[in-house]
């Protein structure tokens, strides 16, 4: 007996059997857990929002398309569990025979680890490799392994071959229809490598045994199947919130659409009636009414507008014939608080300047420069007692030459206030120009103030004296 064939408990590759008792490892389940799906970005806000909207549609999609297959699969399991229950009825023999058979190998199963010791002449010979497992040990496993870290179960179809002789010889246990028909049976065997797996399998005569690949352990296949699980169970619920959303946006749409035609129901129906048309009209006598009353009123505050009107075209006229010489007072009046106003100023200015000289030169300087604009302020006051007398003389004419003489005093006064500030100006910018450069610092300020010059006009002289200071420097 070679040792191909030979299945004892002394086996020279490294492994061993599972005693009578001992519970082998449950055939593990393959599949394939689903990849999730990676939205892209876009760098547009509507872009993202579309993109958005596109996986969602797209993932309800694959749930409708899952939920389908699932239904689909569900229906096949039911029918071909109706039809195995259907089979069952029609299948008696079979089923005596499959319990004989389960019987025979459970019976040549316990006996394969004694098989030196009762059944001398029986040898059991490997035909297939159905399945392979690559365990990982733990912790207290790998001190008595020999330093593996995993070790390797194959799941094998034996053959049990009986010699007709010996079996009469040792009391007629092998029946015919045993000797026609071998017994099969499977069983889990551990090895610690694949190569000890290959060795075990090998045969010298007869077509090689395959070994398969790799299954799934029970642990790879019950978290697989958990996260299935769970995939499954959260596309359910969301397919179920997608469906309760759906709905409600239905019923919305539907509620619309009949407030929408019972709406449009009832406008036709009241058009039908006439009930439209008495409420156009109603409102056409309301606007009629309220039209009138407009008018009514408009024509009493056009009547008061034209009493006022009346009113002040009298009043004036009567100040028209009496008030020349009033106007000609007023007139007088703000011209001489001009003129005041413009004396004070100037005295202002006059004493800040002396405030700021401590020299006594430029105290005679300033004291000449007081000098003339009194004699300035002095001869504008004569030209103007002149101009007023003149005005009185010829303050009894009519309405016009009353309102020329206005005109005239008025070109008068500007033309005098024009040559008192140039009288000024011209006496200031002879001071200028023969006074010293402390002086004219002082003076800058009065011809700017006498010009008015504005804000930029003062950063243009700044700017370039300092410029001419920085070029003195060097």
């Amino acid at each position: 007996m070679s040792d191909t064939n030979a299945f004892d408990n002394n086996n020279g590759s490294g492994s061993g059997a599972i005693r009578p008792g001992s519970r082998p490892p449950s055939a593990p389940n393959s599949g394939n857990s689903p990849s999730p799906v990676n939205g892209g970005t876009t760098p547009s806000k509507v872009a993202v929002q579309m993109q958005k909207m596109r996986d969602a549609n797209t993932k309800y999609k694959n749930l409708l398309k899952m939920a389908k297959e699932r239904i689909e699969q569900q229906e096949q399991e039911l029918k071909n569990l109706k039809a195995a229950s259907e089979g069952s009825t029609n299948t008696n023999n079979y089923s005596k025979k499959k319990s004989l058979d389960e019987d025979f190998a459970s019976r040549a199963s316990s006996f394969i680890d004694e098989a030196d010791e009762t059944w001398p002449e029986q040898s059991f010979q490997i035909v297939r490799v159905c399945q392979c497992i690559k365990v990982d040990l733990e912790a207290h496993e790998i001190a008595f392994s020999k330093g593996l870290t995993q070790e390797i179960w194959a799941l094998l179809e034996f053959e049990m071959i009986i010699d007709p002789d010996v079996a009469d010889s040792s009391g007629g246990v092998t029946s015919v229809v045993e000797l026609k028909q071998p017994k099969r049976m499977k069983q889990w065997k551990r090895f610690d490598a694949e190569s000890d797996l290959a060795d075990f399998i090998r045969r010298d005569t007869g077509e090689p045994l395959t070994v398969p690949p790799l299954s799934l352990t029970p642990q790879q296949s019950s978290r697989i199947s958990s996260d299935a699980e769970k995939r499954v169970s959260q596309i359910t619920e969301e397919f179920r919130r997608f469906r309760v959303k759906s709905e409600m946006t239905r019923k919305q749409m539907d509620s619309q659409i009949r407030e929408l035609q019972s709406t449009n129901v009832e406008s036709a129906k009241r058009r039908i009636e006439g009930k439209d048309v008495e409420k156009e009209r109603e409102v056409a006598r309301t606007e009629h009414s309220q039209l009138e009353r407009m008018r009514g009123e408009m024509a009493k505050q056009e009547a008061q507008w034209k009493e006022s009107y009346d009113l002040i075209l009298k009043e004036n006229e009567a100040l028209k014939s009496t008030g020349s010489e009033a106007l000609l007072a007023s007139q007088w009046r703000q011209r001489y608080e001009a003129c005041l106003k413009e004396k004070e100023e100037a005295i202002s200015k006059l004493k800040m300047a002396e405030q700021r000289s401590n020299d006594a030169e430029s105290e005679g300087k300033y004291e000449r420069k007081y000098r003339d604009l009194k004699e300035s302020f002095r001869l504008y006051r004569k030209k103007a007692k002149e101009i007023f007398e003149a005005q009185n003389g010829g303050a009894n004419g009519n309405g016009a030459g009353s309102l020329g003489a206005t005109d005239m005093m008025r070109k008068i006064s500007q033309q005098s206030n024009e040559e008192s500030k140039l009288s000024y100006l011209k006496n200031l910018m002879v001071n200028y120009l023969t006074s010293d450069q402390e002086v004219r610092d002082h003076m800058e300020i009065a011809i700017g103030t006498v010009l008015q010059f504005t804000p930029d006009d003062h950063a243009k002289i700044k700017a370039k004296k300092e410029a001419n200071e920085s070029w003195g420097i060097f």
